[in-house]
């Protein structure tokens, strides 16, 4: 069978032994897209038409032209390209290795958010071309059209040709298309993003055994809440059958393995706060003290050895 790599079992293998590592970077990676998503649409919203009481996108007025410039440069480094490529572009890649498609059937969740950031992606990339078009031609077109315009209503004719072009070619008809479909693109692509934020919600409980996606959510608390509308104990609770000190006692287990000791107290901490009667907190609260206090007096303890040799020891 071939590999998400294209190179055999070996490389498949060490894949699924890292597989956590992935998930928490594509969970990271889309907290973050969806924060720069987030500034691009408040530049797209300043290209409403400040005389429009319904404040209509206009994004041919001569005020939106420095706008539309800095959306431009947003969506180039959002996208990269494919020897540089940015965000979007690596969220994509990334969503398409954890969920490959012949294994689409297994995991429905994991299958919706690589067709989700697929499309956002294929609509980023016309967009930015549309956006292209409308800051390199848009302001010429709106001159010529408004040149044939005039000649069609009697100024004196200089003999050029604007009078026939207006007859056979609508040019800001077709520049004001433009300027529509990349309304609708935004919007798509919003929606599109409002989708996966809620797969990727519901797919929370499923990832309650990687430990590195746990501390990702209570490193990022302001991101979920930002994402989802809701703190990080509620997430851990949904994620751990209605027990969020198991979830800090995960990632206390997970700092603890990697000898971030406190980190790892903060995490025991936490779930002592959600629930006081949690046994596992309060022996690895006493294990790292008595572990620091030792290290600091350097001194031997069976205590020391014990809490760094099996972090995973929870009696």
């Amino acid at each position: 069978m071939s590999s998400f790599f294209g190179r055999g079992e070996a490389h498949r293998s060490w894949f699924e032994q890292r597989r956590d590592h992935f998930v928490r970077q594509a969970v990271a990676d889309f907290f973050r897209f969806v924060g720069s998503f987030h500034k691009l649409y408040a530049g797209y919203l300043q290209c409403r038409n400040p005389e429009d009481t319904i404040d209509d996108i206009d994004l041919l007025t001569p005020q939106a032209g420095e706008h539309r410039q800095r959306m431009w440069d947003r969506l180039s480094v959002m996208i990269g390209s494919e020897t540089d490529k940015g965000q979007l572009w690596e969220l994509k890649d990334i969503c398409h290795k954890i969920w490959p498609e012949h294994d689409r059937k297994y995991d429905i969740h994991g299958a919706l958010i690589d067709w989700l950031v697929g499309s956002v992606f294929h609509e980023a990339m016309k967009l930015k071309e549309n956006i292209y078009l409308l800051n390199s031609y848009g302001p010429a077109a709106l001159h010529i059209q408004g040149l044939s315009t005039q000649s069609a209503t009697g100024l004196p004719d200089t003999g050029s040709v604007l009078p026939r072009l207006s007859t056979m070619v609508d040019v800001e008809l077709l520049i004001r298309k433009i300027g529509g479909d990349v309304v609708r693109q935004m919007e798509q692509i919003g929606i599109l993003l409002g989708q996966a934020t809620c797969i990727l919600r519901l797919m929370m409980p499923e990832l309650s055994d990687n430990p590195l996606v746990i501390r990702l959510l209570i490193e990022e608390e302001d991101s979920v809440r930002a994402l989802w509308g809701e703190g990080v104990i509620s997430v851990l609770a949904d994620m751990f059958a209605g027990a969020p000190a198991l979830g800090f006692c995960a990632a206390g287990r997970s700092y603890l393995a990697g000898q971030w000791y406190q980190e790892a107290l903060d995490m025991y901490g936490r779930a002592l706060a959600c629930d006081d009667r949690c046994n596992e907190a309060r022996e690895k609260i006493a294990d790292i003290r008595a572990c620091r206090m030792h290290m600091n007096n350097r001194l031997p303890d069976r205590r020391l050895c014990r809490c760094v040799a099996n972090p995973f020891r929870t009696g």
